[in-house]
Formats: structure tokens, C-alpha cells, sequence
């Protein structure tokens, strides 16, 4: 029986040719699902932490039992107050005021141990969920988000103006006075409403990335090569996305205005939102680089393999 004959210039050049259009059609479908992943984690995120009032009010929640946050912000709040006060109601007779000055200082101090009480602190959910209510157009709460950002902590100052008044029988009307404050300038209405639409893709996108993926690995022939596409693409996606989060941060609180008591209280809220955030794309990162060092280290093998004659399996 003769041997078969070598296959024929042509048709290894056929061959070699189909075998480059799968591996870059492969590594472009890998590239376009990493990118989808990256762009996904904050997606989702937003759509369990931001969109979501239980999300939100879980997250920010957990601000009620930081009590030198809460400290601060009730001394804050009623020190801005009492310098009101004293504008208003000076009455130009000098123990009358200093009467009067030594009562809303000492409310400061009130406000600073009822921080503590169960009372307080589901005042600050409430404040929380209304809040969320006043900006984000989700459960009905409102129609389209308002220009500038709203936030609503009256239920936590009427409970240190409650407290004030048991103890020392001063209204310093807090609630009446710093109740809901609009942020002039914030412009987050449009940002709002744009993120609340794009969280309604989170699941087609996650869809359109698993099936990106799926195909990138069945239509190239080099597989452990397209997972470490797929996995180092994502790695350095998400790195990109961080940078843009952090700029956007930047930018949120530098629009944030003057007022003390909305620059604490948004300040450190950004702070945990980006730390929530900050913990999803690191376990994705961690995900993504192992997927990638375990494609390129199987690519590398099974390279080996093939230049001693062994043929590849993957």
C-alpha cells in the first residue's frame, strides 16, 4: 500500500490562513466580552447598591453605627444652627445673649450623646430611604430625578431637635431650618437618570458577554490562548473603569458647595459607596487575572507540546 501524499502547498496555505481568521476573530470576541465584563461589575453594582432602595439603605446604613461620624455630624448641624440662632434672636443685652449662647452650645453636646439611642439611628435609615426617594426614579417614588441632588435628614434632626428640647427646653428647629437641603450645582439629575437606564441592561449585557465568551473559545482553535484574552482583558478593563470611577468621585465632591453639614454627610457617604464598590471589582479582578494566568500558562504547555510533535489537545 504507497503512502498518502503530503498535503498540497495550497491547501496548507488554506489551512494556515483559516487557523489566523479563527485565532483573531477569537481574540477579537474575547477582547468584546472582557470589555462587556469590565463595564458589567459597576453595573450591576449600581443597579443592587444604587438603584435599589433596600441596596442603598443596606450599604449607607451601616453609617448609623459609625458613631464618630454621627458625633460629628449632629455637632455639626447644631453648631450651624446655633450661629443662626444668635444672628436672629441677639437681643444686643449682653448676659441675655450669652444666656442664649450657652444654651444652643450646650444642645450640641445633646445632640452628640442621643447618636447612640436605637431612636436615632433609625432616623438615619429613614433619612436614608428619603433621600433615595427625593433623587432616584425607581418604586414609584419619583417621576424623573430633580436637577441638583436632594438630601432629606430631617428625621435625624427632628430627633435632635426632640432632644434638645427635653433637655434644655431650647427649639433650635433644625429640621424646619436644614431638614432637605438641595445641593445647587450637583447636576446629577441627568447622571441619575442615565445610570438608572443602563442598569436596566445589566442582564441583556450579561447575556451578550457570556455568549461573546462562548464563542471566542469554540471558534479558535488556541483556547487556552482566548481565555487568557478573555481573563487579562478583563483584568486591564477594570483597572480602566476604577480610573474613571475615581475621577468621577473626584469630581462629585468638588460640587458638593459649602454648606457643612451636606459636605460631611455626602463626603463620607461617597467614601462607602466607593469602598462597596472599590470590594466587587477587586474579587472580579482576582477572578479575571486567575483566569488569565491559568489560559497563558496552559497556552505556553501546550505550545511546548506541539513543538516536540505532540499534537495539541486544547
Amino acid at each position: 500500500m504507497s503512502p498518502s501524499a503530503p498535503p498540497a502547498p495550497g491547501h496548507r496555505s488554506r489551512r494556515r490562513a483559516a487557523t489566523v481568521l479563527r485565532t483573531g476573530l477569537g481574540a477579537v470576541l474575547g477582547l468584546t466580552a472582557a470589555a462587556l465584563v469590565a463595564v458589567l461589575v459597576p453595573l450591576h453594582w449600581a443597579q443592587d447598591t444604587l438603584v435599589s432602595r433596600e441596596g442603598f439603605t443596606q450599604v449607607v446604613g451601616t453609617l448609623a453605627q459609625d458613631e464618630p461620624f454621627q458625633e460629628e455630624l449632629a455637632r455639626t448641624a447644631v453648631e450651624q444652627a446655633a450661629d443662626r440662632i444668635m444672628g436672629e434672636q441677639a437681643t444686643g443685652v449682653g448676659f441675655l445673649d450669652r444666656m442664649l449662647e450657652n444654651a444652643v452650645r450646650r444642645a450640641a453636646d445633646v445632640a452628640v450623646d442621643l447618636t447612640s439611642e436605637p431612636a436615632y439611628q433609625r432616623a438615619w435609615t429613614q433619612a436614608l430611604t428619603r433621600t433615595h426617594e427625593a433623587n432616584v426614579p425607581v418604586d414609584g417614588a419619583v417621576d424623573t430625578p430633580p436637577k441638583h441632588l436632594v438630601l432629606d435628614i430631617g428625621p435625624v434632626l427632628q430627633e435632635v431637635d426632640a432632644a434638645v428640647q427635653r433637655s434644655l427646653g431650647v427649639d433650635i428647629g433644625l429640621a424646619d431650618r436644614e431638614g432637605r437641603v438641595t445641593v445647587p450645582g450637583s447636576n446629577t439629575g441627568r447622571l441619575i437618570e442615565a445610570g438608572t437606564r443602563l442598569t436596566e441592561l445589566a442582564v441583556p449585557l450579561t447575556w451578550a458577554a457570556a455568549v461573546l465568551a462562548a464563542l471566542a473559545l469554540l471558534v479558535t482553535r488556541h483556547r487556552f490562548a482566548t481565555l487568557a484574552v478573555l481573563g487579562l482583558g478583563t483584568l486591564a478593563g477594570l483597572g480602566v473603569v476604577w480610573l474613571l470611577v475615581e475621577e468621577g468621585v473626584r469630581r462629585a465632591s468638588g460640587v458638593l458647595g459649602p454648606d457643612p453639614v451636606v459636605r460631611l454627610a455626602a463626603d463620607r457617604v461617597l467614601v462607602l459607596l466607593t469602598g462597596s464598590l472599590g470590594e466587587q471589582m477587586v474579587t472580579a479582578a482576582w477572578i479575571a487575572g486567575i483566569t488569565g494566568v491559568v489560559g497563558l500558562v496552559g497556552a505556553i504547555l501546550v505550545s511546548g507540546g506541539s513543538r516536540r510533535g505532540v499534537r495539541p489537545t486544547a
